[in-house]
């Protein structure tokens, strides 16, 4: 029997909530239309009460739903034996977690051993949702949190920069890494009336094309020590967005780097802060203390800033997380053909394809793999 608990976020300042009502009720009338009698009757679905009221979802509509509530997280993990999540678990939670438990959540393990060792404790199955690739290599749950993160960032730190009135038409903007996170912050720099805008990534043909899309705006720089300094010091705004398929952030920017920084007042946004973060300050932060203070330097380090916009990130996450959830279940045939031979490299121990669990190869992450990882 699968019985599905969404439980209430419990990380400070979280406001998600991993599934909405109206893909409760998709899935439900999905698995009724499936005509698979023994599905219809073994899949339950228990909800936390509260769990989606910071996101706009009374208890009311997850029961009109189909869903049933439960008012306390230990109900939740003590009836589910699927429990689908935002953020990883908490110390509160590990406990609650025992070998019966298969969890979905953006577990960011690379920045968390002590959440390494208490999944491998546990026994419990772990689905990370920041290394799911579709056959396409794109991260498809992933990706509109990682949109939603680059805006809010830029926005913020355009905010910081009219409170030190340093924002004017010579401010300048650096976007280090310029995936997802980086795409959606340059456009969002360039709704806010920002003409400068640096972009330093690895892949400088892929920048190129954007630099070339609007030149008098855009300027591309092949990641390197030397262009990295440089921008650095002449920049007012540092998004720092690299991201590496569930990989600890490296700290490109460094103490001596943030030395050279400290005359200008800058403010680094580092959203690789779930994965560890990309300067040598940068620690996890809230949304009450987002930063951390390095001499002149602001480092933004807080590390779930889609969050912060509630209402419009459940329901992108909740409709990302439906097709795999819907396949995890064994009732959606045609997402679940492995029939092309794209490949899953993340370094959890994933699966070769998410999707190879309809024909029954159940080799997704398990803590082992990770708990050796990081001995």
């Amino acid at each position: 029997m699968y019985i599905i608990g969404i439980p209430k976020e419990i990380k400070q300042f979280e406001r998600r909530v991993s599934l909405v009502p109206s893909d409760i009720r998709r899935l439900l009338k999905d698995i009724k239309d499936s005509g698979d009698s023994a599905a219809i009757a073994d899949i339950i679905i228990y909800v936390q009460s509260g769990a989606g009221l910071e996101a706009g979802y009374s208890d009311t509509e997850y029961i009109d739903s189909g869903a049933m509530i439960l008012d306390t997280i230990e109900d939740i993990y003590d009836k589910a034996n699927i429990i689908v999540k935002v953020k990883e678990p908490q110390p509160r939670e590990y406990a609650l977690i025992t070998s019966k438990h298969i969890i979905f959540a953006f577990f960011h393990f690379a920045s968390n051993n002590e959440l390494i060792h208490a999944m491998f404790d546990s026994g419990a199955n772990c689905y990370a949702y920041e290394t799911i690739k579709d056959d396409k290599g794109l991260y498809p749950i992933l990706t509109p949190m990682s949109i939603i993160a680059g805006t809010k960032s830029m926005i913020e730190a355009d905010r910081y920069l009219k409170k030190i009135e340093r924002k004017n038409i010579h401010s300048s903007i650096t976007i280090i890494g310029v995936g997802n996170v980086g795409k959606a912050a340059a456009d969002q720099a360039v709704l806010l009336g920002y003409k400068t805008i640096y972009l330093i990534d690895k892949d400088y043909d892929k920048i190129k094309k954007i630099e070339e899309s609007n030149p008098s705006i855009y300027k591309a720089f092949v990641m390197n020590e030397i262009n990295l300094k440089t921008l650095l010091i002449f920049s007012n705004v540092v998004i720092s967005s690299i991201y590496s398929n569930g990989e600890k952030a490296s700290k490109v920017i460094t103490n001596k780097l943030l030395d050279l920084m400290s005359r200008s007042r800058t403010i680094i946004m580092d959203v690789a802060i779930d994965q560890g973060g990309t300067t040598e300050q940068s620690v996890p932060m809230t949304f009450q203390n987002p930063v951390v203070r390095y001499k002149n330097t602001l480092i933004y380090c807080v590390p779930n800033i889609p969050s912060s916009a509630p209402v419009e990130a459940s329901i992108l996450l909740s409709n990302s997380i439906y097709p795999y959830l819907l396949c995890f279940l064994g009732l959606d045939g045609d997402s679940c053909d492995s029939s092309d031979s794209g490949e899953y490299s993340d370094y959890n121990g994933y699966r070769k394809r998410f999707d190879e669990l309809q024909k029954g190869l159940y080799v997704n992450y398990t803590a082992a793999n990770a708990a050796n990882t990081y001995k």
